[in-house]
């Protein structure tokens, strides 16, 4: 366990700024629990409490949110050094507004609010760690936030292009994921999402081929968001 994963936890978010040997005394202390996940096995359910602070180390698993028409909105996918539950962990109301999945084998370390806290008591540096965790999951909501207040399909492929293209530096976007879970990201189906994608096309806003999106007309992609 100690070789398998230290190094995963030295450059995670929150452990980041500990020395080597406060980790390695941490994975001696067996005050955390290890649980492995088959894949699509669920890992939390939407209203069940939050009671840690949890750590993918090995495999994948995605958050969603089942909304009311049936359909899933694919929030986010987490990977190895991802967390989750940082952010209602503290909460008087620490229920998970959504669920988690496993989408394939995965392994998670599961960290006990107690043992945070214990964790924060020794290692101060702990604490602007966490904060800053919370900051960047402040940021991503807020982004989530504005995506899903746009009220067309146009708008919100608007939304991630202009927001890719910042990331990425570039007119041209090469997409980190399918259009399946682009799809499932602004909350509608696949279908819709090519049908549009074509209507932008033709409107001489967006050229593309397969992964790849060039963005023509970056105004006009722009005015889509108002």
């Amino acid at each position: 366990m100690y070789n398998k994963y230290l190094s995963i936890l030295q450059n995670s978010e929150v452990f980041k700024n500990l020395y080597k040997t406060a980790i390695i005394d941490f994975l001696s202390s067996n005050k955390y629990a290890v649980k492995r996940y088959k894949k699509h096995e669920s890992i939390f359910d939407k209203g069940q409490k939050c009671s840690t602070l949890s750590i993918v180390l090995e495999g994948k698993i995605e958050l969603s949110n089942f909304l009311v028409s049936g359909d899933v909105s694919n929030l986010v996918t987490l990977s190895q050094g991802h967390f989750f539950g940082e952010a209602i962990l503290f909460a008087k109301e620490n229920a998970y507004p959504i669920s988690a999945v496993a989408i394939t084998d995965a392994c998670i370390i599961h960290i006990s609010k107690e043992t945070l806290l214990e964790l924060m008591n020794q290692h101060p540096q702990i604490v602007e760690s966490y904060l800053s965790l919370l900051s960047q999951k402040i940021l991503f909501l807020n982004d989530k936030f504005k995506l899903l207040s746009l009220t067309t399909i146009r708008g919100k492929i608007a939304h991630v292009l202009l927001k890719l293209s910042k990331e990425q530096n570039s007119l041209t976007v090469n997409l980190p994921f399918s259009k399946e879970k682009m799809a499932g990201h602004i909350s509608t189906r696949r279908p819709s999402l090519s049908r549009e994608l074509s209507k932008m096309k033709e409107d001489g806003l967006i050229d593309y081929e397969r992964s790849t999106i060039k963005i023509l007309d970056l105004e006009g992609l722009e005015d889509e968001l108002y």
